[in-house]
């Protein structure tokens, strides 16, 4: 994998929010009203009587000046409760493709006491910023994006070529982590968070993701060719 030869932005940066999404600094009345529509057919889905919903809020890169083609909207139902529902999550956003005016919509449930790190969170149940985003010029250098994304690159591969389920494993967990420790000490700028998403718009963290699922499948099965 070259990342020095992709022609991704790994910093990208406007001046506006996401006109797709927002008239100046409000969402436009249609969006609101679909995303609503969408985070009450999520909360259908996970079927809990009693799920404690207090609010439902959009955050990420489509909450902020520093959005792409390959952004995705972030939509969180924020509960009171410490489950986070992950096997549904998963089943859900594969289960449905929605998009918004052609941007994807990816659901999550997120505790209150979780820490969530983003320069925008707003809440689309109040109609109003929770976070409103600054605009701030880019600092991060995109040559240190774009090395930290290469080290990042070559662990991917390496774990691939292992055929080895635990390191494909581990390598997923490090760089979860990795972008973790970056989104506390730097926010979304850092040269961590920034080399993550970068390679998840190049494909390469779905395409570990989806390995480590062929190998998984490959261990439950038996008497099957696993083919690679």
């Amino acid at each position: 994998m070259q990342i020095q030869e992709l022609s991704i932005d790994p910093n990208p940066h406007h001046h506006e929010l996401n006109p797709v999404i927002w008239g100046g600094n409000k969402m436009h009345t249609d969006v609101r009203f679909k995303l609503l529509r969408i985070a009450q057919n999520f909360i259908d889905f996970l079927e809990v009587p009693n799920l404690k919903l207090k609010d439902v809020t959009l955050s990420g890169s489509s909450a902020g000046y520093n959005y792409s083609e390959y952004s995705d909207i972030d939509l969180h139902l924020v509960v009171n409760s410490d489950e986070l529902y992950t096997a549904q999550k998963i089943q859900y956003n594969n289960m449905y493709d929605l998009h918004i005016k052609k941007i994807p919509v990816e659901l999550y449930v997120q505790p209150t006491k979780q820490i969530h790190h983003s320069a925008g969170v707003f809440s689309v149940l109040d109609n109003k910023w929770i976070i409103e985003p600054e605009h701030v010029e880019p600092t991060t250098d995109p040559k240190d994006i774009k090395s930290k994304a290469r080290s990042y690159a070559g662990k991917i591969n390496s774990a691939i070529r292992s055929n080895n389920v635990n390191q494909c494993r581990e390598v997923m967990d490090d760089l979860k982590r990795l972008r973790k420790a970056g989104l506390e000490s730097g926010g979304e700028q850092s040269v961590e968070n920034l080399a993550f998403k970068l390679l998840r718009a190049r494909g390469s963290i779905d395409k570990l993701r989806k390995y480590i699922t062929k190998l998984e499948s490959a261990e439950l099965s038996l008497g099957e060719h696993n083919e690679n």
